[in-house]
């Protein structure tokens, strides 16, 4: 009886499945893409649709749809199978029960979470008075399904008499024991925002103090949920789940802090948006960003610690090469308080953001104070070359130290030495690394050919056969490819097939066969060979002449081969 993994595979093909996040060009029976998990322009991440594979070419990354989707959208095995599942319709009959109970119930125990907290927030006037003083219309509130939480053990109870274990509550972070050992809601009187993940499931909550308890100074204005099986801070973004589309369109988004600032915008017209929700900006969020886009429009909190986390993000940026620009908020503290006052003000000033260097170039020099004070300046120049120092384009680097002279009043020669300086510390601090070789860098020669030639041999029978014809000189890993060619270590040659030799015509490939076989047959002999000299010098220390002379004929007759081929 096939497995539910197996029926999944059977009912959606890859090609499918993998053209949902990236554009797939015909290539043959296969298809050829730019790979999405490392930067490239000439496309080397090739789908196998026989074979239900895939396989960059570039990077070394390749598997099935369930690892696809596992690394695309940051998913542990149980959380990806399950998303392929609905979209094949299957029921999941053999899921592991470890792992029904470690995530699928923490799902469902978050959905009816969000369930109670947004019946909760229909039925109390204040809540949803504060939420449309603050400029959100009901289908916003809709939409995102926010929600209210009295607190207390008002959800506790709901869930227990929804038949629900209150240990997966604990789990889920939804509620906690106080010390007397009592299950109480862990959100107190507090206004609700879902936290959604890539594929459409809740994982966690934000919750905004509300009326009376926002009087306790220990009440902290806002408190996600704690990290559980099914949520990482440092891999979720609030409000992607609904932009990446517009994302990838527009091939940028604009960062703003909060989860108002992020609604606001989005009622706004502004869909290419995502909000950090105070937890800052990891590899994890932009390598998902960098899939979908080359550009960042950031707005941050106009503030001391809004420059901070912009400094802080921008050095981040950097590292996956992203332009990167400024949404400047004049007067108002975020952008949630600027849309409340003027509907248009996000579209205008995303028009007219400005690159974040310039924009940090602005900030530091337009004053005075900056360049009165030597030490201020030494101070602030520095940091800020540390900053260009982690930009990855040297071109773009070399016009922001232009562009840092002009605003600093310093000569470029100057800045350069600085820079030079920095780079130098920075490669002194670090500890000695042996650098990553690639996957067969260390092969023999003769493996390399027949790496090649066995590729060639899966364009069609024909080379193939030529191939064979050929198989004693063949190293025996990949003669057993050859021989074999519906097996599994047969998947990624055939893939390589698209990949080297998709674009060439039948003459030109069969020209290739024939010089490859050539050099193989070379490397054969030269090794043959080789291994006759040591015979030879072997005989000669011991006095072995029958020996000698065996093996001096056979030496001969190898390099006759030699250079007839040659």
């Amino acid at each position: 009886m096939p497995k539910d993994v197996d029926i999944i595979k059977e009912r959606l093909s890859v090609a499918d499945v993998l053209r949902g996040y990236i554009t797939l060009l015909p290539a043959g029976k296969n298809f050829k893409a730019n790979c999405p998990f490392h930067q490239e322009k000439t496309p080397s991440f090739i789908v196998s649709p026989d074979r239900g594979r895939w396989h960059c070419f570039g990077c070394g990354e390749g598997g099935d749809i369930i690892t696809f989707v596992m690394k695309y959208e940051n998913l542990e095995f149980p959380e990806a199978l399950r998303f392929l599942a609905e979209k094949a319709g299957v029921q999941l009959a053999s899921v592991n029960p470890q792992h029904q109970r470690e995530f699928g119930i923490l799902y469902d125990i978050n959905e009816e979470a969000k369930r109670f907290f947004y019946n909760s927030l229909v039925t109390n006037k204040d809540a949803i008075s504060y939420l449309t003083n603050r400029g959100l219309t009901k289908e916003t509130i809709q939409e995102f399904e926010l929600g209210f939480s009295p607190g207390g053990e008002s959800l506790s109870m709901h869930l227990i008499q929804k038949k629900y274990d209150v240990r997966d509550a604990l789990r889920a972070g939804l509620v906690y024991r106080n010390t007397r050992g009592l299950y109480r809601d862990r959100f107190d009187s507090r206004i609700m925002f879902p936290i959604i993940n890539h594929v459409g499931k809740t994982v966690a909550f934000t919750g905004r103090v509300f009326g009376s308890a926002s009087e306790n100074p220990d009440n902290p204005k806002y408190m996600n949920s704690p990290e559980s099986p099914v949520f990482n801070k440092s891999k979720v973004l609030y409000g992607l789940n609904k932009s990446k589309g517009d994302i990838a369109r527009e091939k940028s988004f604009v960062v703003v802090e909060g989860q108002m600032d992020f609604l606001m915008s989005w009622q706004c017209g502004i869909k290419n948006c995502v909000a950090i929700s105070g937890t800052g900006f990891t590899e994890h969020h932009l390598e998902r960003l960098r899939r979908l886009a080359d550009t960042a429009i950031v707005s941050f909190d106009n503030d001391e610690a809004g420059r901070k986390a912009l400094e802080r993000t921008l050095t981040l940026f950097n590292k996956f090469d992203f332009h990167t620009k400024v949404i400047s908020l004049g007067e108002f503290k975020d952008p949630a308080d600027a849309l409340l006052k003027d509907l248009m003000f996000m579209k205008n000033a995303i028009e007219s953001a400005k690159p974040a260097f310039q924009y940090l170039f602005d900030l530091y020099f337009s004053s005075g104070k900056v360049k009165n004070d030597l030490a201020l300046k030494k101070r602030v120049v520095r940091h800020i070359i540390e900053i260009l120092a982690t930009i990855k384009s040297s071109i773009e680097q070399s016009e922001w130290m232009r562009e840092l002279s002009r605003s600093s009043g310093i000569p470029e020669t100057s800045l350069s030495e600085e820079l030079e300086h920095i780079e130098h510390e920075k490669q002194d601090g670090k500890a000695e690394e042996v650098p990553m070789k690639e996957k067969h860098q260390f092969e023999r020669r003769i493996d390399i050919i027949a790496r090649q030639l066995t590729s060639l041999a899966f364009t069609n029978d024909e080379f193939r056969g030529i191939v064979l014809e050929n198989k004693e000189f063949m190293p025996r890993p990949f003669l057993s490819v050859l021989e074999n060619p519906g097996a599994e270590s047969a998947t990624v040659f055939q893939m390589q097939s698209t990949y080297l030799f998709g674009s060439a015509d039948h003459e030109e490939l069969k020209k290739e066969a024939l010089e490859l076989i050539k050099q193989l047959k070379l490397e054969y002999y030269k090794a043959i060979r080789e291994a006759l000299q040591r015979e030879i010098k072997e005989a000669g220390v011991v006095g072995d002449e029958e020996k000698l002379l065996e093996a001096t004929r056979k030496f001969q007759e190898c390099t006759q081969k030699m250079h007839q081929l040659s």
